[in-house]
């Protein structure tokens, strides 16, 4: 099998990434046929695009308009009265109809997270040169269990990182092909950039991605001191960013508003009364509408973001955890437990949020290292061994710092999950890190490092394999749950 691999490495090793990525997230995908944690929230706003109703939600749409056309395209919930998700904001599962199902609904998230290995590949490939080092890491990516178990479910988190990890694939792919640098590439990234921000606000940590292809572009201007070349690109290339991301974003919000023509019973989300007065004319589709929609969809998100309460650790059953807590899984979240009792024996499925320790310890132990390689070079003047590497590895470290330093600022409750996209950064890091420490027996195809890396991997799969009931709901005892509790901070909750 090595040896086809090697002879046919061009395809081989994605194809056999996509394989296991596919067999990893999508097998029972719809399981449990329940809702848990805020899918009780978007599928509501899924089904609401399906019927026109207007809604509005703290996030932007895509990551809902994508649900519904999903649930639209499979059909599986065609014959069922699904009323009752229009009435309200939040449902619960005893106001789901019978029989309906979870096919289309999930399928977005689970599917688009299982294709981004092909980017998470794509931009490990480019960046290191080397194909296996780049597949080893890519399995980190489809080993995490914490990064399954969300994406397997109607949340948006998947498809926002399907489209993270496409727009720096983008860019890595246009700063490794070694060719000139047109407008073109700002309006492409801007696209990517546009769609991920489209899903949550919080991917605007890749408008830094725009500054790297201007830096990258224009470095010999810069270095020699030239301001008016600078400046002239500049009115160029920051429109040529802006204005795509800005369609993108708009267009998904004009869809939203210019479908939503009809209001169910009193859930009006404080709409202004123009607002409510093209609903009921069905003008929501002119710029008028429009823009009355807009500045209303605005107001509720802000008003929503500020109305949620703090952190409060001291709280019964707060799912919330503090931000300098995420890199080491604190704290884990039980979405959803059923409990069994059979012959005396309790058995627990659990669908719980927690991290592939490994996973997460070593994408951490690679931003550790990053920071100590910058800081020896900029603070004690060092020498670089791989300026190439050490730029990327740079710029993956300000990707996740940048992340971490915002959320750290928001005084909002936030959650572990929130983690999962500065995780994505930290592990195409760890990923460049290797590299660099290994650089020379790596290129010299030295058979102790690419055994380690083969143990690595192989220890990461065995570890997602042991903490997979929590992933799948598989039954297991309380006895069981408490052998997975590797950790206080994690702070898990047994199920007796």
């Amino acid at each position: 099998m090595l040896a086809f691999l090697k002879a046919h490495n061009r395809y081989s090793y994605p194809l056999v990434l996509l394989a296991v990525s596919l067999l990893v997230y999508l097998p029972q995908y719809t399981s449990p046929q329940a809702l848990f944690w805020d899918e009780n929230y978007h599928v509501t706003s899924a089904q609401k695009h399906l019927d026109g109703v207007m809604y509005m939600e703290t996030h932007p749409p895509l990551g809902k308009l994508l649900m519904a056309a999903s649930e639209k395209a499979l059909g599986v919930n065609a014959d069922l009265d699904k009323s009752a998700l229009t009435r309200t904001s939040y449902i619960s599962g005893d106001d789901l109809p019978d029989g309906f199902s979870f096919a289309g609904m999930r399928l977005p998230s689970t599917l688009l997270m299982a294709l981004s290995v092909l980017f998470m590949y794509g931009i490990l490939r480019r960046l290191t040169g080397l194909r296996l080092v780049a597949a080893a890491f890519s399995c980190l990516l489809i080993f995490d269990n914490a990064l399954v178990v969300h994406s397997r479910a109607a949340m948006l988190e998947g498809i926002q990182i399907f489209f993270i990890l496409a727009a720096i694939y983008y860019l890595v792919r246009t700063l490794t092909n070694d060719i000139a640098i047109r407008l073109r590439q700002y309006a492409i990234l801007g696209v990517l950039v546009g769609l991920a921000v489209s899903v949550k606000a919080n991917a605007a940590v890749l408008l830094l991605l725009f500054p790297v292809l201007f830096l990258a572009e224009q470095w010999s201007s810069i270095a020699s001191m030239r301001i008016g070349p600078v400046a002239r690109r500049l009115l160029t290339t920051v429109p040529s960013a802006v204005v795509p991301l800005g369609l993108v974003f708009l267009s998904v919000f004009y869809l939203h508003i210019a479908t939503g023509t009809e209001i169910a019973g009193q859930q009006r989300y404080k709409a202004s009364p123009e607002y409510l007065q093209h609903i009921r004319e069905g003008t929501t589709h002119t710029p008028s509408g429009f823009a009355v929609g807009m500045r209303d969809q605005w107001r509720y998100m802000a008003e929503y973001s500020a109305g949620v309460p703090r952190l409060d650790m001291c709280k019964p059953g707060e799912n919330g955890s503090p931000p300098y807590a995420w890199p080491w899984g604190s704290k884990s979240i039980s979405y959803r437990w059923d409990r069994e009792v059979a012959d005396g024996q309790v058995t627990v499925a659990h669908i719980y949020l927690v991290a592939n320790p490994l996973v997460w310890f070593s994408a951490l132990a690679g931003i550790v290292l990053s920071v100590g390689l910058l800081i020896s070079r900029y603070v004690y003047r060092q020498p670089v061994a791989h300026q190439r590497l050490f730029g990327w590895i740079g710029l993956f470290t300000g990707l996740y710092l940048s992340y971490m330093a915002v959320m750290l600022q928001v005084e909002r409750v936030m959650y572990l999950y929130h983690y999962l996209v500065p995780l994505v950064f930290a592990l195409i890091n760890l990923a460049l890190v290797f590299t660099y420490v290994f650089h020379t027996p790596l290129r010299r195809n030295n058979p102790m490092v690419f055994s380690l890396l083969g143990i690595f991997v192989v220890l990461v799969m065995s570890v997602f394999a042991y903490f997979s009931p929590l992933t799948y709901g598989v039954p297991i005892t309380p006895g069981q749950f408490e052998q997975r509790q590797w950790f206080d901070f994690w702070m898990m909750q047994v199920v007796r």
